[in-house]
């Protein structure tokens, strides 16, 4: 079997592919997960605000992964620079290439007689 367009010509876009299949990955067994948690039930009462807190931080995390995921496959691809700060802490991420694709220009002459 051949893929098409394999290897990439950019790592880049290498990179963007590994990015979307591996948090896709992680996306579909963190929902499997959660399902199976919720599905299992059976739980006593006076536990429920415990595992709804442990459900939350564990949301909070799938958020997180998708955050991670979407800016990896945004610095990859193009040229960007993601910002963000809160309070002292900052944080700052640059990806791309500054010089533009080359281009190749073939000029051909034809005479008739």
């Amino acid at each position: 079997m051949k893929l098409p367009n394999w290897p990439p010509r950019d790592w880049r876009a290498l990179l963007a592919l590994t990015a979307s299949v591996a948090g896709a990955a992680a996306l579909t067994a963190f929902s499997a997960w959660v399902v199976w948690i919720l599905w299992r039930g059976g739980w006593p009462h006076t536990t429920a605000v415990i595992r709804i807190d442990a459900l939350a931080k564990a949301l909070m995390g799938l958020l997180m992964i998708v955050g991670i995921v979407l800016i990896s496959l945004g610095l990859a691809i193009n040229k960007r620079t993601v910002k963000g700060s809160i309070g002292a802490a900052s944080f700052e991420a640059t990806g791309g290439d500054d010089t533009p694709p080359q281009t190749v220009t073939t000029t051909t002459k034809t005479e008739v007689a």
